[in-house]
């Protein structure tokens, strides 16, 4: 069986890491970029079934980022959850167009179950 790949966009070293090590934890691929002016390189190279992205990234912002990525024919249908400590997640969430969100700090059930939700298996 294939592992299900999630793309991690943030820029803070320590929630890449913790991220990282839950989700292979849990049997998935993660592959991480620090700018969002990676993110369409990113999914070329890898095909993530999920983006995980943080709004707080320098230069091109992860809302601008969700934005843009559902808004393109060839990106739209990939699950974007945004992973924030932004009071404002919710609405950002909604008015970026993204698939939900998680509010920073967050359960790592809730952030499984949330990937999960969006990937078939």
């Amino acid at each position: 069986m294939m592992k299900k790949k999630v793309l991690l966009c943030d820029n803070d070293p320590d929630i890449i890491e913790i991220v990282s090590l839950i989700l292979a934890g849990k049997g998935f691929q993660v592959y991480v970029c620090t700018t969002c002016e990676e993110v369409p390189e990113k999914i070329e190279n890898h095909q993530p079934d999920l983006i995980i992205m943080d709004l707080w990234i320098p230069e091109m912002g992860g809302e601008e980022t969700t934005v843009m990525l559902k808004k393109s024919p060839k990106y739209q249908n990939i699950p974007v959850i945004i992973l924030s400590a932004n009071n404002e997640i919710e609405m950002i969430s909604k008015r970026s167009g993204a698939d939900g969100f998680i509010a920073k700090p967050f359960e790592i059930k809730e952030l499984v179950s949330k990937i999960n939700a969006h990937i078939a298996a």
